[in-house]
């Protein structure tokens, strides 16, 4: 009987102690090692608008999040046509501004998805400067814009 009231004693002080000892959510947990990420960088993740271009009604969003191997970038839109696989990158400047060449290439946009991890690039880079995510309607009309973010 006092084995019984013993452990019941002893499990309810671990639970008690248990939050003080908990960890904290990923992106205020500072990245460990070496790499093209500085080793004491705080992780981050953040969230943007995507905006349609030219009638194109293809709203949506971007997450961009820290990992360990780079940037991971995840496009979701709403109407993309049928069978389309729009092109997408960042580029330097605003969805207004747009610097045409593209800074980096992104996974293009399949039924209404893009998940890309673009390595050697933080969150707080992309953040930092002036740069947007933007799709094409197709790798024959480049020129032609279907959403943007401003990062």
């Amino acid at each position: 009987m006092n084995f019984a009231r013993f452990a019941i004693a002893a499990g309810a002080a671990v639970a008690l102690a248990t939050p003080a000892l908990a960890v904290p959510p990923m992106r205020s947990v500072p990245m460990r090692g070496s790499g093209p990420m500085m080793s004491r960088q705080i992780m981050q993740t953040r969230t943007f608008s995507m905006r349609q271009e030219n009638g194109s009604g293809q709203n949506g969003s971007v997450l961009v999040k820290d990992t360990r191997a780079g940037l991971w970038v995840r496009i979701s839109v709403q109407n993309e046509p049928r069978y389309a696989s729009e092109p997408a990158h960042i580029h330097g400047g605003s969805c207004a501004h747009l610097n045409p060449a593209p800074w980096r290439v992104l996974n293009n946009v399949v039924s209404g998805s893009s998940v890309t991890t673009v390595s050697g690039v933080t969150v707080a880079q992309v953040t930092r400067g002036r740069y947007a995510i933007n799709a094409h309607q197709s790798l024959r009309n480049l020129k032609h814009y279907v959403s943007c973010a401003n990062l």
